[in-house]
């Protein structure tokens, strides 16, 4: 029978520690730590994400600022108000949040975030340091798979890893971090010729695509680990802006009979995600204390 991998509890856990060590750090007491998001549009699944980090900071007693550009912003626009908000004393954590409309270059907004405020590790420098074992932190949805592998007791090592889709957020940082731990990684885009038999031959298969039942239980090895990091929204009606159901790329019923772990969606990467945001949030912050 399958094991799930519940991302909530351990959430609820980090979230916790980090309030506790707050209260603790003689360098924190008495100042007000703050995270700014940065949102082009109104994409759904970014829309979702943004709620769960605010009410986060709410619980953790963080400030929250969230600055909202229209989809047609221009790249000027953009890239100088996350300068300006970077330059802002009282903010601590800066996010770009993906995905960015197709007319502005991602990269070069995303490097007009400082290093010392990149949480998400998005920034070229950033992600230079974490591709080189250097940075202090991990890319929160790195983090948030390590953990739930650890859940699993997998090693690493060796082990045949399928990742599904080469995107900044999941896919490429956490095939890099895999091979790091001595995994054998496959990394599998569109147009991947042997993909379905890379996938039913890995012992752990990681997808972060964002498209509703693209993984199913005829494509994995019996007894794989399955972690689902893609999210996608099935809405209501045309007139209504209400999501009405949360979607993984893992058909859910089909591959629970054949993995040995798997984590669900929604309740798996997503919250321990956020969790592990603000986990670099407090870290980062410290580290500015301290050298204050």
């Amino acid at each position: 029978m399958v094991q799930l991998l519940s991302g909530e509890k351990l959430a609820k856990r980090i979230l916790a520690n980090i309030k506790k060590k707050q209260c603790k750090n003689p360098c924190l007491a008495g100042r007000q730590v703050s995270l700014a998001v940065v949102q082009v549009g109104d994409n759904k699944v970014s829309l979702k994400y943004i709620a769960e980090k605010e009410k986060a900071a709410r619980d953790l007693g963080i400030g929250f600022r969230l600055v909202v550009y229209p989809l047609n912003v221009i790249q000027a626009t953009l890239l100088r108000g996350i300068k300006n908000i970077g330059k802002d004393k009282r903010v601590f954590g800066v996010i770009v949040q993906l995905p960015l409309p197709k007319h502005l270059d991602a990269q070069v907004i995303l490097d007009a975030i400082p290093k010392n405020k990149d949480v998400d590790v998005l920034s070229s420098p950033s992600f230079a340091e974490f591709v080189f074992g250097t940075l202090p932190i991990l890319p929160p949805t790195v983090a948030a798979i390590s953990l739930l592998l650890k859940q699993a007791k997998k090693k690493l090592e060796g082990k045949q890893v399928a990742v599904v889709g080469a995107g900044r957020l999941v896919g490429l940082p956490v095939s890099l971090w895999l091979a790091q731990q001595g995994a054998v990684v496959s990394l599998i885009q569109k147009g991947t010729k042997n993909a379905s038999q890379l996938i039913s031959k890995a012992d752990i298969v990681i997808s972060g695509v964002g498209k509703a039942g693209l993984i199913t239980g005829a494509m994995i090895k019996k007894g794989a680990v399955v972690i689902d990091a893609g999210t996608s929204v099935e809405s209501g009606p045309s007139t209504s802006l209400r999501v009405k159901k949360i979607q993984g790329d893992v058909d859910f019923k089909s591959v629970s009979k054949k993995a040995g772990y798997l984590s669900p969606v929604p309740g798996g990467v997503g919250p321990l995600t956020v969790a592990c945001l603000f986990q670099n949030l407090f870290s980062l912050s410290r580290r500015k204390f301290n050298a204050t």
